[in-house]
């Protein structure tokens, strides 16, 4: 009888130890479920912090202009702005205006060229320690000339396409380290003839990010 009762003891001590084991594996389980799920919102969250709302950039420019079949070129400084609206960490939509002055014309001569344009941005924010992106922008631009008190101007097509690098170094700020873009404007010769000028703009300078995604 005390040998019977001693092996009932140890079945039922064994069956307490296992439900015991299994209670504390699901705890773990659980514990480990809850842990993998904070650490996915805090990285869901860290990532959305990193995505501003809006963007909005001012930089120097420059412009080696072409001339159109002659093959010729113009040196033109000036300033670019954009602002950017984020749809989400990659995807975002653009509108750019600039003005530029063109070098190295003949005495009495005086030329700006201005551009507004508009179109998608795609950004890789995945790239550790600097944000690249690339976009194309369509627009238009205005070429206006004076020279003896006469003025002139034209209106015409305008595309960039192109990408550039931004080094973040605070959370409301970025260093636009370079933006390089084929540059292609259609303004008509002194003839009247429909003309194309590929272009190049270089740009760097500042971007300030405000909101979060």
């Amino acid at each position: 009888m005390t040998r019977r009762n001693g092996r009932e003891a140890k079945v039922m001590n064994k069956k307490w130890v296992l439900v015991l084991l299994g209670s504390y594996a699901r705890w773990i389980v659980a514990v480990m479920g809850l842990a993998c799920a904070f650490a996915r919102t805090t990285e869901a969250q860290q990532a959305s912090a990193l995505t501003p709302q809006f963007e909005v950039s001012g930089t120097y420019s420059y412009i080696r202009a072409n001339a159109a079949n002659s093959g010729g070129g113009y040196n033109l400084n000036g300033g670019s702005a954009s602002f950017a609206y984020n749809f989400s960490d990659r995807i975002a939509v653009v509108a750019d205006g600039g003005v530029y002055r063109f070098g190295g014309l003949p005495s009495g001569l005086d030329s700006t060229m201005y551009t507004y344009l508009f179109g998608p941005r795609f950004t890789f924010r995945k790239v550790r320690r600097v944000t690249p992106f690339a976009q194309i922008l369509l627009g238009g631009g205005r070429l206006n000339a004076s020279a003896g008190g006469i003025n002139a101007g034209e209106n015409g097509f305008s595309m960039a396409v192109g990408g550039g690098v931004d080094l973040p170094f605070r959370r409301r700020f970025s260093i636009r380290l370079i933006q390089a873009e084929y540059l292609l404007t259609r303004f008509d010769r002194v003839t009247g003839v429909s003309a194309t000028q590929n272009d190049v703009r270089i740009s760097a300078g500042l971007v300030f990010r405000f909101g979060s995604k």
